[in-house]
């Protein structure tokens, strides 16, 4: 629903009227007034509020406030970037401009006002619109045609299942004769009705469950109606049908209930979307121990966790040997497939991902063309658009709760097939506004991540890669599908516009704009933007062909820009970057920039400066001032600036700073406070310091109360045993440190958070990692040691006993493992990788009698890790 997009709206004008009130002058009442008539609309109609259907509005009228409340959006912007201009003037410019300056703001109010006016008009009228609300209009008859298109779809003899069923097969089994719940998830299309047919029609299945119900769970079911679909479907008497007619929901649950009781059941409830699903229907389900099942589908992991403590079945996608037998059998029926006409076959589906979906409804039109090549070429891209697919899968977006339809269509901005980066994508959510404060959440970025997690249980994003916990996700991905269907719905909503290489010209009013190919065709096709472009994004390719003159570009079309977020570009940044004062992201990477302007410090709503891959000398003294910035992302060793005001309160809001030299002259940022939100912290040591200068740096971060994640780099004085480190610390790196064993693993040992720990290139003591007594590591799941010279590994017994995790990487003169780590009931996965024969070996004899997973790669030049 197009008000759902209102949030970030909503939430900035909210934040506006609270922080920014002394830009406004006249027009506060105008701005406050415009804010608590949008916040009612958009409370009005939310639908967790309970609000009566009858008054829902039509997409229509929601797409004309969305364009007064964006029109607005686009005035105060426009007005705050004017003023903070003015207050820049000096005294003498000030009293010529200021005619001009009292105009401008008469001007502001007149429009704010009339846009208030406009947008009452348009919800007054609100009420001539009847039906149920955007959400909810999938009505009955709609519902049922998307039924039988899934039936069609899903239940014709998809390929590639018998893995699957014969994991499903054991999980019927690993309960015995209790009642178990079993789930089956995946994204919409992927075939999980499919598989659930195929184990609810086996005939083993047939017997063991004398009384077995299918029913499709709408989205609109009520309780009383899920239960008396179950009843039907069960092989009751008439007689027990006809009564079941006229009972009520508590006299139902009884009767099913009783009926169940009596023998072993099976119940397959398909397509569930409500999470509470099973508070409703639990007790009608009776344990009797005798063997009864329930499974259920969703594309909702959440679904799952209240009905089972049975981990759920995730479907995967066909592989590509899979998907060329679905659609085989589909197009040609038995047939064979000309050689000459093969290539572009198999081409078409790979197009499909492995998405059974699309694979069965592409093969289904390809069956009744003529078998031509050029025929065939025009749906090389067509699978992309089918009607079928597109409806099943929308499914998914409409009843997204509110607060995460943005954050899906924000996928769209990325190319096609790309891993998209977690950290970046989080950091852009809340740049955009996207992200709310909760009650039990401190951290917007934590927020960030619940909302991704939530994303990836419903099965609308996958994920690509994990960090080093196991437990959070490092890169995400998303299915071509899903992601022409962000597109579709952006374009609709005017949320995002996607340029690539074929398609320069930009006709859609959308607040964000991605360009995914070449900056100067784009340019010379929109020789001028307007204003209402928030996000300028440069995402998946290199943009090296940025132009230093294209910057005036930028300055002039995209006044308004909130997000800036280029490739990989060699410029310098201008000084002019100051003009962008709405900026709260810029990313940037580059080889050859070294300095950045101290300009880039006016731009006081900056939260995360992003320069990974770039290799700054030195950061400018302004950067004192830039209270709001989060997060500042550096490679390589970046110097502060030294000669701080006491007065300042520098840098109050950083939370991440890496990586970043820091001397003694400016450790007082850390003894002082100054530094005191700081949660991730990379420090480089230059070559030249002493080991008294890097003492007093580490002696330092025992007052950062809230520092999780340290990582510390070329650190050459064998700190090891006078680092003080924080309480709440859970993970840390040592790259290239001179490493005193007998003092640095004992202090590190008895740190009682410490989950992950990593020793890249370090130089230990005597080439011997010891683990003495009393450092036992009491919470360590994960341990990484990279690179390291170390021919010996000694540890005391009760060392590591929480450790699941441990890879040994690089450490070649590394012959043998101490026994005790076999004797770890926690450890689940050991990976040695360039190691030498004779650890492997051990590893090897260990794991026949271990249950541990084993992965080894002995041999040089393997990347599979990096």
């Amino acid at each position: 629903m197009a008000t759902d997009l209102l949030t970030p709206v909503v939430h900035y004008l909210v934040q506006l009227i609270d922080e920014e009130a002394r830009l406004f002058g006249g027009v506060k009442d105008e701005v406050s007034s415009l804010q608590e008539e949008l916040s009612f609309i958009y409370n009005y109609l939310d639908p967790s509020e309970g609000k009566p259907k009858e008054h829902a509005i039509s997409k229509v009228v929601i797409g004309q406030i969305r364009e007064k409340a964006y029109e607005a959006e686009d005035v105060i912007d426009t007005f705050i970037l004017n003023t903070s201009k003015h207050r820049r003037r000096n005294p003498l410019k000030k009293i010529i401009y200021g005619p001009e300056h009292a105009k401008t703001l008469l001007d502001v109010a007149r429009t704010i006002e009339s846009l208030n006016k406009e947008i009452n008009k348009i919800f007054a009228n609100s009420t001539k619109y009847a039906g149920e609300r955007a959400e909810a209009s999938v009505d009955a008859d709609q519902s049922e045609a998307l039924q039988r298109r899934r039936r069609v779809v899903e239940e014709d003899d998809v390929v590639g299942f018998n893995n699957n069923l014969m994991a499903l097969e054991k999980l019927f089994k690993a309960n015995g004769e209790e009642l178990d719940v079993i789930s089956i998830i995946g994204m919409g299309g992927l075939g999980k009705t499919t598989l659930a047919r195929k184990i609810y029609n086996t005939t083993h299945f047939r017997w063991r469950f004398p009384r077995r119900a299918w029913v499709y769970v709408s989205q609109h079911d009520k309780t009383r109606e899920l239960l008396f679909k179950i009843l039907k479907e069960m092989p009751i008497s008439d007689e027990l049908r006809r009564k079941v007619e006229g009972m009520g929901e508590g006299e139902l649950k009884e009767t099913l209930s009783k009926y169940l009781s009596e023998e072993s059941y099976l119940v397959v409830m398909d397509d569930i979307w409500k999470t509470d699903f099973w508070d409703e229907v639990r007790s009608v389900f009776p344990n009797n121990s005798n063997g009864s099942r329930i499974l259920i589908t969703s594309r909702n992991k959440a679904v799952t966790s209240k009905a089972s403590h049975t981990p759920p079945y995730i479907l995967p996608f066909l592989n590509k040997d899979e998907s060329w037998k679905l659609f085989h059998k589909k197009v040609f029926r038995g047939g064979e497939c000309r050689p000459e006409l093969e290539p572009l076959a198999r081409q078409l589906a790979q197009g499909c991902c492995g998405l059974p979906l699309s694979i069965v409804v592409l093969g289904g039109l390809l069956a009744n063309e003529k078998q031509e090549l050029l025929t065939w070429s025009k749906f090389v891209r067509v699978n992309r658009y089918l009607t079928q697919c597109k409806d099943i899968l929308a499914l998914s977006y409409t009843y997204l709760p509110r607060h995460l339809k943005p954050c899906f269509l924000y996928l769209g901005a990325y190319p096609e097939d790309l891993e998209i980066p977690v950290r970046q994508l989080i950091n852009l959510w809340v740049a955009e506004g996207f992200i709310q404060h909760t009650h039990n959440i401190d951290h917007l970025e934590d927020v960030a991540e619940d909302y991704l997690e939530q994303l990836i249980d419903r099965s609308l994003i996958q994920v690509a890669s994990k960090r080093t916990d196991r437990r959070s996700v490092k890169t995400c991905r998303i299915h071509d599908l899903l992601r022409d269907l962000c597109i579709s719905q952006s374009v609709e909503e005017k949320f995002l516009d996607i340029r690539t290489e074929i398609n320069h010209l930009s006709s859609n009013k959308s607040r964000r704009l991605s360009i995914q190919g070449s900056i100067d065709p784009y340019i010379s096709s929109n020789p001028s933007h307007p204003t209402f472009t928030r996000s300028l994004l440069f995402l998946g390719q290199d943009t090296n062909d940025f132009d230093p003159n294209h910057w005036s570009w930028v300055h002039e079309n995209f006044k308004l820009v909130r997000v800036l977020n280029f490739g990989h570009v060699n410029i310098s940044i201008p000084r002019s970057i100051e003009r962008l004062i709405h900026l709260r992201y810029m990313g940037i990477k580059s080889d050859t920039l070294k300095v950045i302007p101290p300009s880039i410090c006016n731009l006081t709503n900056l939260e995360t400066l992003d320069m990974r891959g770039t290799f700054l000398n030195r950061l400018p003294k302004g950067i004192w001032k830039m209270r709001r910035l989060k997060n500042l992302y550096m490679s390589g060793a970046v110097s502060f600036p030294e000669d701080l005001d006491p007065e300042v309160k520098a840098l109050w809001s950083l939370q991440v700073l890496s990586t970043v030299s820091l001397t003694p002259q400016n450790v007082r940022l850390i003894v002082e406070a100054k530094l005191a939100q700081i949660r991730k912290l990379g420090i480089w040591f230059a070559s030249n310091e002493s080991n008294s200068q890097v003492v007093d740096v580490l002696k330092s971060l025992i007052h950062l109360p809230h520092l999780q994640t340290l990582k510390i780099i070329n650190c050459s004085e064998r700190p090891g045993f006078l680092i003080s480190y924080p309480p709440k610390i859970t993970k840390i790196t040592l790259r290239q440190v001179c490493f005193e064993v007998s003092g640095g693993m004992k202090v590190l040992g008895e740190l009682p958070n410490l989950l992950i720990l990593k020793l890249q290139r370090c130089l230990v003591s005597n080439n011997c990692l010891q683990v003495i007594e009393g450092s036992t590591f009491p919470q360590l799941e994960v341990l990484k040691l990279e690179n390291l010279r170390i021919k010996e590994w000694k540890q005391e017994r009760g060392a590591f006993l929480c450790l699941k995790h441990l890879v040994i990487k690089g450490c070649t003169e590394l012959t043998v493992l101490p026994s005790e780590l076999w004797s770890l009931c926690a450890l689940r996965d050991v990976e040695v990788l360039w190691s030498n024969i004779g650890s492997v070996i051990t590893l090897q004899e260990s794991q026949r009698n271990l249950g541990f997973n084993l992965l080894i790669d002995p041999l040089p030049g393997d990347n599979f890790y990096q």
